[in-house]
C-alpha cells in the first residue's frame, strides 16, 4: 500500500458517498468529458488515418493527409497509466490518483487531470479532488477548464467564499461573450451558499471592474441585482435593473429581473421583508429603508412596460408579463398583453388557449368561445399535418427493402400535436369550450363538446360539467350521484369532488344542505383552510354572520397572513356598516399581503365608501375595475360615482356590466336602488 492508505472505494461509508455525490454533481454540471481507462485513452491519442473507401465504390482521390503528429505516449507512460488502472481495479483509488496525477504533471495534459479527478470523485474524496484541480491550475495556469472545475467544486463543497480568486482569474482569461455569461451565473452560485450576504459582498467587489466595461456593464448590474433580490432587497434590485436598462433599453436581462421582482412582491415575501433603499450607484452597498409591495410592483412594471414600448421586443417577455398579471388577478390587463402578443404570433395555440381561459374567468363566454375556437383550429390543423407526415413516412418505409444491417436507422413518426407531445391538448380545448357554452346557458352545446372529449381524458372536470347539465335539467339527485361516484385518487381530487357537490347545491339554492356537507367535511379535517373558508362563505349567504366571523377568525389563527380571510372578514363588516375602523385595518393588512389583487382593492374602496370617503373610494374602485371587469366591482364603482354626483358615469358603468352579467343579484339591487334602467 502506498501513501494513500485507507482510500479504498468501500472506506468512508455514508460520508464518502455524500462527498462523492457532491463532486459528481460538480463535474456533471460542467459537462466535462471524463476519460475512459488508459487503453481507450491511448487509442484516442494515436488515432489512425481514416480507412479508404471500398474498392467497389468509385471515389475522388482524397487530398494528402496531414502530417502525423507523434504522440508523447511512450512505453513508460503507458506502463504508468496501466498501473494506475490496475490499482483502481484492485480497490486502491489513492494509488491510482497519485499515478495519474504524476503523469498529468509530467505531460501537462488536461485529459490526464480529468481522469485523476474522475477517480477522486468516484472514491468520494472531495478534498483530494480539490487538490487535483489546484495542481491542474498550477501546471496549466491558462486552462479555463481547470478554473471552472475548481469553482464548481468549491460551490458544491459549500466553500463559495473561496471562489473569489479563481473567479477573478477566469473572468480575466475569458472572451467578452463568455465573460458576460459567467457573470450572469454568479447569482446561482450565491443562492447555493449558506452565507448569502457575505458571498454577495465578495461578488460585488469582484464585479467592480466590469460595471463600466461596455461588454459587461449590463450583465454585471443585473447579476448584482439578482443577488440583492436573493437577499430580500428588492428595491436595490430594481435600482440596478433600471440602471442596466438606461445603459441599453433593448437589453432583455433587466426586464426579466424586473419581472422576478414583480413575482416576489406578488407572493408577499417582499411585502413583509423589504428592507432596503436604492443606493446612489451600483458600486455602493444599499442603505436601509422600507418599500411596500405595491410600490415594488409599480416600479417593476415601469421597467417592463418601458421595454415593451419598443419595436422588435422578445415575445416571451409579453407572455411572461401576462402570466404575472394573471397571478395578481389582473385578468383584464393580462388579456390585453396576450392580445398584443397574438399580433406577433397569431398561430400560437397556447396564447389563444390562455386568452380563452382568462375570458372564462372574466365571465365573457362569447369572446372565450371565439378565442378557444382559434386554439382548436390550430391544434386540429397541427394534428392533421402530423398525421399526414406519419402516413408519408410509413409509405416511404413500405417501399424500401429491409436492410440486412440490424443497426440501420428506423423511421420514427412525428409527434402528435393533439396527443400530449404538443403542450395544448385537444381534449383540454374541448373541455373549455364546454365551459364557455355552460356560461352562455347553452346546454345543447355543452353536451356536444363533452361528447367530443376523448374518454381517456374524461377527468373530474368533465364529470362536473355533466353533473351540472343534469342539475339544470331538474335532476339534482342524479347529478349528486354522478359526482359522488366519480373516482378520486388524491386529496386534491377528493376536495374537488366535495366542492363540486357543494356548488351543485348552492346553484339550486339549497344553502342548508351545502353547509351540512361542508360542516361534516370540516369535522373530519378541521385544519383544512380551504374548506373552512368555503363554509364561512355559505354562512354569509345564510346570514349566519356570527358563525361566518368565527370561521374566518379560526383561519387567521391557523394562518395569520391569510389575505383572503382578512379581506373576507373586513369586507363583511364594511358591507354591514359595522366596526368600520376594524374593517379598514383588516383590509389594509390584506392589501399589504396581496397588493395587486383587484378583489382586495375593491374591498378597500368599499370600506372607504362606507366611511364616506367617496373620492378615495372612486380612485380605488376604478383601479380594481380596470384590472378586472367584475360585475360586483362594477356595482361598487357605480355606487361610489353616484355618491360623488357623477350620475351619468355611474349609469354607464352599471349598464356596461349589465350587458355582460344581467343576472347578478348585487348589480340588479344597485341599479334598482339608484333607479338606473338597463
Amino acid at each position: 500500500m502506498r501513501q494513500s492508505q485507507g482510500m479504498k472505494r468501500n472506506v468512508g461509508g455514508a460520508a464518502a458517498g455524500a462527498a462523492g455525490s457532491a463532486c459528481r454533481r460538480a463535474l456533471a454540471g460542467l459537462g466535462l468529458a471524463l476519460l475512459v481507462p488508459a487503453a481507450t485513452w491511448a487509442q484516442d491519442r494515436n488515432a489512425a488515418v481514416p480507412p479508404a473507401a471500398p474498392a467497389s465504390v468509385p471515389t475522388i482521390a482524397p487530398p494528402s493527409p496531414p502530417p502525423v503528429e507523434n504522440s508523447y505516449l511512450d512505453g513508460r507512460l503507458l506502463y504508468q497509466l496501466l498501473e494506475a488502472e490496475f490499482a483502481l481495479r484492485e480497490g486502491e483509488p489513492g494509488d491510482a490518483i497519485e499515478l495519474m496525477l504524476q503523469a498529468a504533471r509530467t505531460n501537462k495534459d488536461d485529459a490526464l487531470y480529468r481522469r485523476a479527478l474522475q477517480i477522486a470523485v468516484e472514491a468520494g474524496a472531495g478534498d483530494k479532488a480539490l487538490g487535483i484541480v489546484r495542481s491542474w491550475r498550477q501546471t496549466l495556469p491558462k486552462s479555463t477548464e481547470a478554473l471552472l472545475t475548481e469553482i464548481r467544486l468549491l460551490i458544491e463543497l459549500d466553500r463559495v467564499a473561496d471562489t473569489a480568486e479563481p473567479l477573478k482569474q477566469l473572468l480575466a482569461l475569458s472572451a467578452p461573450a463568455e465573460r458576460s455569461a459567467l457573470i450572469s451565473s454568479l447569482p446561482r452560485a450565491q443562492q447555493r451558499a449558506k452565507d448569502k450576504t457575505g458571498v454577495a459582498e465578495q461578488f460585488r467587489l469582484l464585479l467592480q471592474p466590469y460595471l463600466d466595461a461596455p461588454d459587461t456593464r449590463i450583465a454585471a448590474r443585473v447579476a448584482l441585482g439578482r443577488m440583492r433580490l436573493n437577499q430580500g432587497q428588492p428595491v436595490y434590485a430594481l435600482e440596478l435593473a433600471a440602471q442596466a436598462q438606461a445603459q441599453d433599453p433593448s437589453a432583455l436581462q433587466p426586464v426579466l429581473l424586473a419581472l422576478d421582482v414583480m413575482n416576489a412582491a406578488t407572493d408577499g415575501a417582499q411585502a413583509r421583508g423589504a428592507a432596503d433603499a436604492p443606493p446612489a450607484a451600483a458600486s455602493q452597498p444599499p442603505a436601509k429603508g422600507t418599500a411596500s409591495a405595491t410600490d415594488l410592483i409599480a416600479q417593476a412594471e415601469v421597467i417592463v412596460r418601458q421595454y415593451l414600448s419598443q419595436p422588435d421586443t422578445e415575445p416571451v417577455v409579453r407572455q411572461a408579463f401576462a402570466s404575472v398579471l394573471a397571478t395578481q388577478q389582473r385578468l383584464t390587463d393580462a388579456a390585453e398583453q396576450l392580445r398584443l402578443a397574438l399580433k406577433d404570433r397569431p398561430k400560437q395555440a397556447q396564447l389563444w388557449l390562455a386568452l380563452g381561459e382568462i375570458d372564462l374567468e372574466l365571465h365573457d363566454p362569447v369572446t372565450a368561445d371565439a378565442d378557444l375556437k382559434q386554439a382548436l383550429a390550430l391544434v386540429t390543423a397541427q394534428a392533421t399535418e402530423d398525421a399526414a407526415a406519419r402516413q408519408a413516412t410509413a409509405a416511404g418505409a413500405a417501399g424500401t427493402p429491409i436492410a440486412d444491417d440490424e443497426d440501420a436507422p428506423q423511421a420514427t413518426a412525428p409527434a402528435d400535436a393533439a396527443s400530449g407531445a404538443n403542450p395544448v391538448r385537444l381534449s383540454h380545448v374541448e373541455l373549455l369550450l364546454a365551459r364557455a357554452a355552460e356560461q352562455r346557458h347553452d346546454d345543447a352545446a355543452v353536451s356536444r363538446w363533452l361528447a367530443q372529449v376523448d374518454a381517456k381524458d374524461a377527468d373530474l372536470q368533465v364529470v362536473s360539467l355533466r353533473a351540472g347539465l343534469l342539475a339544470r335539467q331538474g335532476k339534482l339527485g342524479e347529478a349528486l350521484k354522478l359526482i359522488r361516484a366519480a373516482n378520486a385518487n388524491t386529496p386534491a381530487e377528493q376536495r374537488y369532488k366535495l366542492l363540486t357537490e357543494v356548488q351543485l347545491l348552492l346553484d339550486e339554492k339549497k344553502l342548508a344542505e351545502a353547509r351540512e356537507v361542508l360542516n361534516k367535511a370540516n369535522a373530519e379535517s378541521p385544519d383544512d383552510v380551504d374548506l373552512v373558508y368555503q363554509e364561512a362563505m355559505v354562512d354569509e349567504r345564510l346570514n349566519r354572520l356570527d358563525d361566518m366571523e368565527q370561521l374566518l377568525r379560526r383561519i387567521l389563527v391557523l394562518q395569520p397572513d391569510n389575505s383572503q380571510a382578512l379581506n373576507a372578514l373586513g369586507y363583511s363588516l364594511a358591507d354591514r356598516n359595522l366596526r368600520l375602523d376594524e374593517a379598514l385595518t383588516m383590509v389594509r393588512q390584506a392589501h399589504e399581503l396581496s397588493p395587486a389583487d383587484p378583489f382586495i382593492v375593491d374591498s378597500l374602496g368599499w370600506v372607504e365608501y362606507r366611511m364616506g370617503h367617496y373620492d378615495a373610494a372612486t380612485t380605488l374602485l376604478t383601479q380594481a375595475y380596470s384590472s378586472r371587469k367584475d360585475t360586483e366591482i362594477a356595482a361598487h364603482l357605480g355606487e361610489a360615482l353616484w355618491a360623488e354626483g357623477k350620475h351619468d358615469e355611474a349609469a354607464r358603468v352599471l349598464r356596461d356590466a349589465h350587458k355582460v352579467d344581467a343576472g347578478n343579484e348585487v348589480l340588479k339591487q344597485t341599479m334598482a336602488r339608484l333607479k338606473v334602467a338597463p
